[in-house]
């Protein structure tokens, strides 16, 4: 069942017109362009991002790329690297359940990249993102958790295939040269969980993007590759997972679309504390509670989590974003998770947080079900509803569940921008940069974009300066 699968694949990236793409495609990927622009320019002035910086300003090369928030120039392969690690460098960006890692980091800088020297349209550009997400989907459900269980990082891995993709629908190649592209890129993909906590696992998904971008290109000029690099023995499926499930691919290449079911980040933490940061912040919202009436709070969740983002007494803003405990304080004592800036070294040493940290218990879940489960423990005094006053509220969330409310989804993603994107550019050009994202199916190219893209920042990007070490 698996015998053509890279072809198969192929076919249907070569074969991917924009005119196919529902509503609901379109709308997102422009929400995912906004919201990786965001990311990005946050993460420029990181210390990983700097060190590419100044390598690509010490290697030269053809200035054809714009950079976010820079007046350098670089290639297309460095533009790639460079904004690839930037916007995964605070692990803010989107993610996608289905390749298990994050979709859009590894294909937007692809696209931007090749906008500007191939004069693409917004049209061109969001076919070719949906493209690209779409692979990296279809081969995460095709190749299934035992990639990731093995210690592959799907964002390096999967996103490669994914930027390949893209790039493969702007240089316009037909199936042969993209299986090609899929067969060059196969052999480069990489990307290893033990570099979770390190400036490497954002280079991942800078590294992802160049080779993807590389591969379309080299591809396009005829340079060979086998054209099973999926399925082959000891080819990308044998080697870095359990094999390609015959199954799971054919029911991964039937289905339509994948763009909807992106999930954007809305806390500035690792992705698996956000469930029950919601789960608290509705309890709180619903019942009109204050952090001075809870008296204790149990956090229920998969087993997974545990290894993941269960730091008891975090001593680092860093370790903060990876204690379920101490983000549950942070949403009952009402401090901006959003925020990159949030998280400090002071923050993590306050007594009114160290206390409420103290209230919270998190226990596995004894069936594996996605959902966090939040119960709070409510006194008789402070400003809760005497009618709550001695209960348990409880509340179970799973943000794993893609917003169905695209007009809200909107308004969540453009305070989120603008909170990343104005002290650095300013209002107005980040109002630009919005409305053109808003409008990218209707521009006959991305040139305006580049140039408001394209520039000094006004100010250095507030938040830490230690490297990531998020979930996927």
């Amino acid at each position: 069942m698996t015998a053509g699968a890279t072809i198969r694949l192929a076919e249907r990236i070569a074969g991917s017109v924009y005119t196919t793409l529902d509503h609901q495609t379109i709308t997102v990927a422009k929400q995912c362009l906004l919201d990786f622009i965001g990311v990005t320019l946050a993460g420029m002035d990181e210390p990983l991002t700097r060190i590419l910086l100044a390598d690509a300003r010490e290697a030269g090369g053809n200035a054809q790329a714009s950079l976010c928030g820079e007046t350098q120039r670089v290639s297309l392969d460095q533009a790639a690297l460079i904004h690839g690690a930037a916007g995964h460098a605070h692990d803010y960006d989107d993610v996608h359940n289905d390749m298990t890692g994050h979709p859009t980091v590894p294909v937007a800088p692809v696209l931007l990249a090749l906008a500007e020297t191939r004069n693409s349209s917004g049209k061109d550009v969001i076919n070719a993102f949906a493209a690209g997400v779409d692979t990296a989907c279809i081969l995460g459900l095709a190749v299934g958790p035992s990639h990731y269980t093995r210690g592959f990082h799907a964002t390096g891995t999967l996103g490669a295939f994914g930027a390949a993709a893209a790039a493969a629908r702007l240089y316009q190649l037909d199936a042969h040269a993209t299986a090609r592209a899929l067969g060059i890129a196969g052999s480069q993909a990489s990307g290893l969980k033990s570099q979770f906590g390190t400036m490497v696992k954002p280079l991942h998904a800078g590294h992802a993007a160049r080779t993807g971008l590389a591969a379309a290109r080299l591809a396009g000029r005829g340079y060979g590759s086998r054209l099973d690099i999926l399925e082959v023995e000891q080819g990308f499926a044998g080697t870095q997972a359990a094999g390609l499930d015959g199954q799971r691919f054919q029911r991964a290449l039937a289905q339509a679309a994948y763009v909807p079911g992106i999930c954007f980040k809305y806390h500035a933490a690792c992705y698996m504390t956000h469930s029950s940061i919601e789960a608290i912040l509705a309890l709180m919202r619903q019942h009109q509670v204050s952090a001075a009436c809870i008296e204790a709070v149990e956090i229920t969740v998969n087993e997974s989590h545990l290894g993941v983002c269960n730091i008891q007494n975090p001593v680092s803003g860093l370790e903060a974003k990876f204690s379920l405990r101490f983000t549950a304080a942070m949403a009952m004592a009402g401090e901006d998770t959003a925020s990159i800036a949030a998280y400090t070294d002071n923050l993590v040493r306050q007594p009114t947080l160290t206390a409420l940290r103290d209230r919270v218990t998190v226990r596995a879940r004894a069936e594996p079900l996605p959902e966090s489960r939040v119960q709070m423990h409510v006194s008789g005094t402070g400003s809760a509803s005497p009618s709550i006053a001695g209960t348990w509220l409880e509340a179970d969330c799973d943000v794993g569940i893609p917003l169905q409310d695209l007009e809200l989804q909107w308004q969540k993603l453009s305070t989120k921008f603008h909170a990343l994107a104005d002290p650095l550019i300013g209002r107005d050009r980040a109002n630009a940069i919005e409305g053109f994202c808003k409008t990218l199916d209707r521009q006959d190219d991305l040139h305006p974009l580049l140039a408001l893209l394209r520039g000094a920042r006004l100010h250095a990007a507030p938040g830490h300066t230690n490297p990531s070490r998020d979930r996927t």
